[in-house]
C-alpha cells in the first residue's frame, strides 16, 4: 500500500483562505450542502461589513439546490453560528435577505460552544422533517435519534 502526499503546485494570489476548523469541526455536524452554502456566501462576503452580496438566487442555479432547501441551510448554518441573517423589509410582502457570515470559531472556543451549537442543531432537525440527508454524516446525523 502507498502512502500519499499532498504538495504544493500552483499559487497565486486572489483566493480566500480555508480554514481548518470549518472541515475538522463544522462539516461533521453541518453536512456538504451547508459546508458548500458557506463557502459560497464566504467568498462574496464584503469584508467591509462581513455581509455577503450574493444569495439565494445566484446559489440556487449554481449548485442546483431547491428554493425549499435554503430556509433549511440557512437554519443549520445559523444554529452552527456561522452566518446570522437579518431581514429588511424591502414593500410588496417582501424582505430583503442579508446574510452576515461569521468566520468559523477556533478549535478550543468551537470546543466551548459546541454543546450549544449541538442543542440549536438538534432544534432545527427536530423542527425539519426532510433534514436527514442534509446533516453532517459524522455527527448532524445522529441529532436525528
Amino acid at each position: 500500500m502507498h502512502t500519499a502526499y499532498i504538495r504544493t503546485g500552483h499559487t497565486r494570489s486572489g483566493f480566500s483562505l480555508l480554514y481548518h476548523e470549518l472541515f475538522d469541526l463544522y462539516h461533521p455536524y453541518i453536512g456538504d450542502k451547508a459546508t458548500l452554502y458557506y463557502l459560497y456566501l464566504l467568498r462574496y462576503r464584503n469584508n467591509d461589513e462581513g455581509r455577503a452580496w450574493k444569495g439565494r438566487a445566484s446559489v440556487t442555479e449554481k449548485f442546483q439546490l431547491s428554493y425549499s432547501t435554503l430556509p433549511i441551510l440557512d437554519a443549520i448554518l445559523e444554529a452552527a453560528e456561522l452566518v446570522s441573517i437579518e431581514y429588511k423589509p424591502i414593500g410588496r410582502g417582501k424582505d430583503k435577505i442579508i446574510y452576515v457570515v461569521h468566520d468559523p470559531l477556533e478549535r478550543e472556543k468551537f470546543r466551548e460552544r459546541e454543546a450549544d451549537i449541538h442543542r440549536k442543531l438538534a432544534e432545527v432537525a427536530r423542527k425539519y422533517e426532510n433534514i436527514g440527508k442534509l446533516l453532517g454524516k459524522e455527527k448532524g446525523i445522529k441529532l436525528l435519534a
